[in-house]
């Protein structure tokens, strides 16, 4: 399922000398967040996940795959009610023999939601797909 354009919009993209900021809004509205939970919405860490993937889309134009979870953090819990606006710091995209290795961090501020180390493949080369 695609979250981005319902689940959260990309309000601003910046290169950085590491890789590329995306700031996103959330929408505490989505049905998601009625579900999880009603009344104290949190951003389930398999949406951050999905929103990484969707991201590094964007970057490499490429339909992609999670193969790998390499290490994931999750370190606070992020309410869309209290930051509505995050950004996903993503590195470069590292193409190699594997796939894209790719780093991510969900920041607001000085508060840092998750960090996210993960290997994509292209989709058209996945065997379980």
């Amino acid at each position: 399922m695609k979250l981005k354009s319902d689940f959260y919009h990309i309000t601003k993209v910046q290169r950085t000398d590491n890789g590329v900021n995306f700031t996103v809004h959330l929408n505490a509205d989505h049905f998601i967040y009625a579900a999880h939970f009603p009344g104290n919405p949190v951003t389930p860490g398999v949406c951050l996940t999905q929103m990484v993937k969707e991201l590094t889309e964007e970057l490499t134009q490429e339909s992609l795959f999670l193969k790998v979870v390499r290490n994931v953090k999750f370190t606070q819990v992020l309410n869309p009610l209290q930051h509505a606006e995050v950004t996903f710091a993503l590195s470069i995209p590292k193409e190699d023999d594997t796939g894209y290795k790719v780093t991510a961090g969900v920041e607001s501020g000085s508060d840092t939601f998750a960090k996210l180390n993960l290997l994509f493949v292209k989709r058209n080369l996945c065997k379980f797909v």
